[in-house]
């Protein structure tokens, strides 16, 4: 699990200047006997006691994964699109020589879903050791192969923590059964324009907000500036979206993961060099553990971003309560 996140602003100038987890780390996720175990089984449905042993579990068991960088132990624990961060933050705690701190959720609160459950999300203060500050984390779980496993996990922006902390004590559904096909597609498409700042030209679709535009925005586009100094042509191609199982319905509106995939597209600039090069320096070579320069005629990169989306009933847009982002493979030619 990725505990010690920099803030998005000093993560995206960082790739700029360049041109992120307890038990036996080796224990095989969290069995679903296990949590069952903790009710009867007249009980059909996934208990908040039943989840917490779930979570406990997860904790002894990443932790010491993240801790030692075992990103084989991090496999055991974690599924995409979680796992892609908290690999990208082994290999970047590797590269600047420090070990990520150990950890465990406090004060959780949870949506689960009623009758057999394959989902549930937790939201939770993150102990950090050595840390002064303990972040608002919301999280989702997975049942994967009998076992429960960490599918979605984001640091809540500090203006966000009272949107995030309703999901505790909530109920959750299927995204599909909360929203619409239409509004999920516009959605997704509004939040990934954004990103690159512009719109699909339905800006009332996503609240306005520092980190989306303030932060995760702008600081694409001061890329896109820096490597344009250098010769360099970049444009981020959006490649597909997918909707968390599980979404919790609270007092404010619906609380879900939106995941967007994209291809980073490098090419020379009309009056550049013929070939593109990124330094191993580079944000996303080290997330992707290249010790190597890479340098072709056209790179792509493929890359993960996940939303915590907060979306009203009626009225006023989505909310960004938070998102992480990672290369997740290079291709060069």
């Amino acid at each position: 699990m990725r505990r010690h996140l920099p803030t998005q602003r000093a993560a995206l100038l960082i790739a700029v200047l360049v041109l992120g987890g307890c038990g036996d780390a080796s224990a095989e996720g969290v069995p679903l006997g296990a949590a069952s175990s903790a009710t009867g089984p007249e009980s059909g449905g996934l208990t908040a006691e039943r989840a917490g042993v779930v979570l406990s579990a997860f904790d002894q068991a990443d932790s010491a994964a993240s801790s030692t960088g075992d990103i084989e132990g991090l496999r055991l624990q974690e599924t995409s699109p979680a796992l892609d961060f908290s690999v990208a933050a082994v290999r970047r705690a590797a590269h600047h020589q420090r070990q990520q701190p150990a950890f465990r959720h406090v004060n959780p609160g949870f949506a689960l879903p009623t009758g057999a459950a394959s989902c549930f999300l937790v939201v939770a203060t993150l102990q950090l050791s050595g840390a002064e500050l303990a972040p608002t984390v919301v999280s989702q779980f997975v049942e994967s192969d009998g076992t429960w496993k960490l599918s979605h996990n984001v640091r809540v922006s500090q203006e966000a923590v009272i949107g995030a902390r309703g999901v505790g004590g909530t109920v959750a559904g299927p995204a599909e059964q909360l929203l619409d096909v239409a509004s999920r597609q516009a959605l997704a498409g509004e939040v990934f324009a954004r990103t690159i700042g512009s719109s699909t030209g339905n800006r009332a679709l996503v609240d306005p907000g520092a980190l989306l535009d303030e932060q995760f925005a702008a600081g694409w586009s001061l890329y896109q500036q820096q490597l344009a100094g250098t010769g360099v042509q970049v444009d981020r191609e959006f490649t597909g979206a997918q909707w968390g199982p599980c979404a919790a319905s609270t007092s404010a509106g619906t609380v879900t993961f939106l995941t967007l995939y994209a291809t980073d597209v490098l090419v020379p600039a009309p009056d550049g060099a013929a070939t593109v090069t990124l330094p191993p320096e580079s944000f996303d070579l080290i997330a992707l553990g290249r010790t190597e320069p890479a340098s072709g005629s056209r790179i792509e990169v493929s890359r993960v971003e996940t939303f915590l989306l907060l979306i009203p009933e009626s009225g006023s847009g989505a909310t960004v309560l938070g998102l992480n982002d990672t290369a997740i493979a290079i291709d060069i030619s």
